[in-house]
């Protein structure tokens, strides 16, 4: 953990994160944990109960005093009540200690098919791709600002990893671009909307998780999926634990306005 991510959160926390049973989403769970103060609360949602399992222990070891709860849930098909039922048992109204913070790390997503546009013809496929990667993102925003605004004095930020992808277009990426251009447009209107929320875009660089792995054996455009591969074979890949101690320290020091996109590299 960098120095700067030593210093704790002061207060009871409450945080959300998705995608949290591996990558990065794992490695923000861990991260966090280290800062926040005892009796603090970190929800992962993910699919798998193996990978949450794995990010609880690892949870766990940063800071025992941290409850971890895991929620098996994929956000590519979950309702508005789904969210409700599972997040209003653990967001508890009126528990005490109350939190001071709640921070919500949007972090699930996926590549959809890598493909040139004129190829994508399964419109099945580009529905469920912006229900997974859009929609779920729009609906969560909505239950958490909700169970929120029950809360006294909590400062809540919201984080949605973002991408280059979403400032830059990546031949044969169009989904992937759409998605993360439309999630940073949406995160921009958000911090219009609700001043008392901070609000962050953060593009966390090259990763080496599984994603890039997925990037160089399927993207169609040869030129970037050798792009991709140079990066792997230079050691050009950032390990996860690294950028996400990085978006630790960028939230901490809040050098940036509410809505802005931030990218590993900036800072």
């Amino acid at each position: 953990m960098s120095e700067g991510s030593k210093t704790t959160w002061p207060g009871v926390t409450w945080v959300v994160v998705t995608g949290a049973s591996r990558g990065l989403g794992a490695a923000i769970c861990e991260g966090v944990a280290g800062m926040v103060a005892a009796g603090s609360r970190i929800v992962g949602v993910a699919r798998s109960q193996q990978g949450l399992d794995t990010t609880s222990s690892n949870v766990h070891k940063a800071n025992p005093d941290v409850k971890f709860t895991s929620v098996v849930m994929d956000l590519g098909t979950a309702s508005k009540e789904n969210l409700e039922k599972a997040l209003d048992k653990l967001l508890i109204v009126g528990q005490d200690p109350p939190p001071t913070r709640c921070v919500i790390f949007h972090n699930a997503g996926s590549l959809g098919d890598l493909v040139y546009l004129r190829n994508l013809k399964d419109l099945d496929h580009v529905n469920s791709y912006f229900q997974m990667n859009v929609s779920s993102v729009v609906m969560l925003n909505a239950v958490v600002i909700e169970i929120m605004s029950k809360q006294p004095n909590v400062a809540l930020e919201i984080v949605n990893i973002s991408s280059l992808c979403a400032v830059q277009p990546f031949k044969s990426w169009g989904l992937y671009c759409a998605g993360k251009a439309a999630r940073d447009m949406l995160f921009k209107v958000l911090a219009d909307e609700e001043p008392n929320i901070l609000v962050l875009n953060y593009a966390p660089g090259p990763l080496d998780n599984e994603m890039q792995e997925i990037a160089r054996r399927a993207t169609t455009d040869k030129e970037l999926r050798s792009t991709f591969a140079s990066l792997k074979e230079e050691g050009k890949l950032l390990p996860c634990n690294v950028s996400a101690n990085k978006l630790l320290d960028i939230l901490k020091q809040r050098k940036f306005k509410s809505g802005d996109h931030v990218d590993y590299y900036d800072v």
